[in-house]
């Protein structure tokens, strides 16, 4: 069988005439003229994955070096150098996924270890169990959050809009996500205190969401400080009113009264 399905004339995602070109001149696309085999397919993810120079590495790194010309770029119409902001987002949705698959089968060792009281275990793992069922949801509802409550916090700024802090923190709740998610699955399998490792993730998360706003604003240390400490405040107060409408929805569909029941 050759390994040239057929000849290609235009192309595939935008059907545009590329006789004469080996990428789209409209959408940019590469113009495929092979059959997928094994040694293609493993090619196609090193050159994405694996490449050192590729645009995700490339990303992942400026996030840390430079957040303000990743964001910022994007932002202002930079495309092609980093990776798009909602692909970037599904990859750390990808990661944080597979961080709580394997973290959902040790559970059950992590709790022992941590609490000794039954009741204290089959709460955790109610609270767990919620968190995994509507990860990607919960992720979707906190970055508007997030964002409207930043732009709150630099209402006296002009800078960017409600839908540019949107974009800020899609970049920056992605990133985040996923380092925490590399450092602290291998500490959470083998540390007995778990409380201080997930007390670790809140503060870790705020420093650095501080630090891109700094970069982004371009404002010194003590103003950045002060923007950080109202939103603090203002996202702890919604937090406890979220605490408290989970807490009524679950005693409402007897998710806690179950548990109570159990235990009995």
């Amino acid at each position: 069988m050759s390994n040239y399905p057929t000849n290609i004339n235009h192309c595939k995602n935008c059907g545009f005439q590329i006789d004469h070109y080996s990428f789209c001149p409209d959408c940019g696309a590469k113009k495929i003229t092979k059959r997928i085999t094994f040694k293609n397919l493993t090619q196609e993810f090193s050159d994405r994955f694996l490449n050192l120079d590729n645009s995700f590495i490339r990303t992942f790194i400026h996030l840390f070096t430079e957040p303000n010309i990743v964001i910022d770029g994007f932002i202002n119409g930079l495309r092609k150098r980093y990776v798009n902001v909602f692909s970037y987002f599904a990859i750390s949705l990808t990661i944080a996924s597979l961080y709580s698959f394997i973290l959902s089968k040790y559970k059950d060792v992590i709790f022992s270890n941590v609490f000794t009281d039954v009741n204290q275990i089959k709460a955790s793992k109610v609270a767990s169990d919620f968190s995994f069922e509507y990860q990607s949801l919960i992720s979707f509802l906190t970055i508007p959050i997030l964002a409207l409550i930043s732009r709150l916090v630099f209402i006296n700024y002009k800078k960017y809009n409600l839908t540019e802090h949107f974009v800020i923190y899609l970049y920056a709740y992605s990133h985040i996500t996923m380092v925490i998610s590399f450092i602290t699955l291998p500490l959470l399998l083998t540390a007995k205190n778990l409380y201080l490792i997930l007390w670790i993730q809140f503060p870790v998360s705020i420093i650095y969401i501080a630090y891109v706003l700094k970069s982004l604003y371009e404002i010194n240390l003590k103003k950045i400080l002060i923007k950080t400490l109202l939103f603090f405040i203002i996202m702890s107060v919604l937090f406890v009113i979220f605490s408290i409408i989970v807490a009524i929805i679950m005693m409402k569909t007897g998710v806690m009264k179950g548990e109570a029941n159990s235990s009995i």
